[in-house]
This record gives C-alpha cells, sequence and structure tokens, in this order.
C-alpha cells in the first residue's frame, strides 16, 4: 500500500523517535512511506482552550497538506491528534476534497489491525509491558472496549502485540483511568494533572513490567516525566517502537 505519514508536531518536536519507528516498521512491512511537506498541527490546543479562529487556520493548514495526495491511507502514530485532526476537519471544510482525507485516516493501531495486519514476527521481544490504553484511542477510536461499557470485550492494542514471541503483556490497577494529561487541562489544572499521571506512573511500575508501552505519544511523554520525577523502575516504549524491534 501507499501509505502518507501524518506526524504531529508534539511527535516531529519532542518524540522524534516514534516517527521514526513508524516509518521504519511501515517500510519493512512492505508499504510505499511518503511525508506530505506543509504538515502543521491538529489545532487541538486551540479548539480546547476555545480558540476557534486560530484552530481553524492550522486546521486548513494541516488539511491542504493532504489533499490530492494520491496514497490509500493516511496513518498516524498518535490518537489524540488524529481524533482531533478528523473533528477539525469536519468542522472546518464540508467539501468531498476533506472527506476524501478524512476517508482515509488510520491511527497507526486501528491500520494494522483493521486493514494490513502484521503476517508474522521475525524477532522475540522477550519482556513484560504494561498496556497504556490513553482514553482517546479506546472512547473514541474504538482501540479497545473501555471498562464502563457493558457487552463483548475487545482490544485491538493487545491483539497487535500478543503473537510476538517472548512478550508478556499486563495492565495496571484501573487499567484505562486517565493519566492525567488531557491535552492543556495539564496546563490548566497542573497540580490535578501532576497527581493523577503519579498515580498512573506508580501503578504500571507497581506491575513489575520494564516498560509502559502505549498507542499516545502525548501519554506517554506525561507518564515519562512522572516516572523519572519518581525514579520507578520502568520505561515508556510507543507501540510503533516495539513492533519495529521486532521486525
Amino acid at each position: 500500500m501507499k501509505i502518507a505519514l501524518f506526524i504531529p508536531c508534539l511527535v516531529n518536536q519532542m518524540m522524534p523517535e516514534v516517527a521514526i519507528a513508524t516509518l521504519e516498521l511501515l517500510e519493512k512491512l512492505g508499504h510505499q512511506v511518503i511525508l506530505p511537506a506543509g504538515q502543521t498541527c491538529c489545532g487541538q490546543p486551540m479548539t480546547n482552550s476555545g480558540c476557534f479562529d486560530a484552530a481553524r487556520s492550522t486546521t486548513l493548514k494541516l488539511l491542504n497538506a493532504f489533499k490530492g495526495v494520491e496514497c490509500d491511507a493516511i496513518v498516524c502514530p498518535a490518537a489524540s491528534c488524529l481524533v482531533a485532526a478528523k473533528e477539525n476537519f469536519h468542522e472546518f471544510d464540508s467539501s468531498p476534497e476533506a472527506q476524501a482525507v478524512i476517508n482515509k485516516l488510520y491511527e497507526l493501531t486501528e491500520f494494522l489491525h483493521d486493514i494490513a495486519p502484521i503476517p508474522a514476527f521475525t524477532k522475540p521481544f522477550a519482556h513484560k509491558i504494561s498496556l497504556q490504553l490513553s482514553c482517546h484511542g479506546i472512547r473514541m477510536l474504538n482501540l479497545a472496549t473501555p471498562s464502563e461499557q457493558m457487552g463483548p470485550r475487545f482490544n485491538k492494542v493487545e491483539a497487535v502485540l500478543a503473537n510476538i514471541g517472548g512478550i508478556d503483556i499486563v495492565y495496571p490497577d484501573r487499567r484505562d483511568e486517565c493519566c492525567g494529561f488531557g491535552g492543556t487541562f495539564a496546563v490548566d489544572e497542573g497540580a490535578v494533572s501532576a497527581k493523577m499521571g503519579k498515580d498512573k506512573a506508580q501503578a504500571h511500575a507497581a506491575t513489575g513490567a520494564e516498560y509502559v508501552v502505549g498507542f499516545d505519544p502525548s501519554c506517554l511523554l506525561h507518564l515519562d516525566g512522572m516516572i523519572r520525577k519518581q525514579q520507578l523502575p520502568i520505561e515508556t516504549r510507543h507501540i510503533a517502537q516495539v513492533l519495529n524491534a521486532t521486525l
């Protein structure tokens, strides 16, 4: 498949290793990967803060970077940014060209589960990992069943990782409780956000896992700060980094 990478500004500026792992992973799987020029912020910080005029100009610049790009899918390694982009594209541009972009948008885990599953893993990952089920991914992209929902259970994140040789997947207590990042919530309610982050980091460390593994870089960035501040014996990894290491 021909894939256009959507690399959010947070990943580009603060976690470029996630973008590199995503590119390498997709290329190892045989996909043709391109990076359209002109990408910028999804507009989430502005919409969260009520700055809709600023959000509009930023969002439309991002949308225009993908309009007319010849590809089969647009893949993003950040669930929160992908959700914001989808919502803002709908809000600010109702054209058929915008809808064509929206129809091709996939979060990385979603793409690897629903569209192009990994056929086989060539290397083991003999580590215990604690999965971080971030809010946007499970409640707005349906990557896993949230704990408050009744009925059949599913977990696309675990399903993508489960066939890796040697991997041991565990969960923290209150497995899908928010880590406290929440975009501008971490700025507006810093003390509450920090307490939630500390609690979540401690819950992951209490599992005895070597790594916290998640699909949302913003949450992993928040947790990494809390882990280092408390000197907890665990590290963070994006799912792209784990998958890339096994191919």
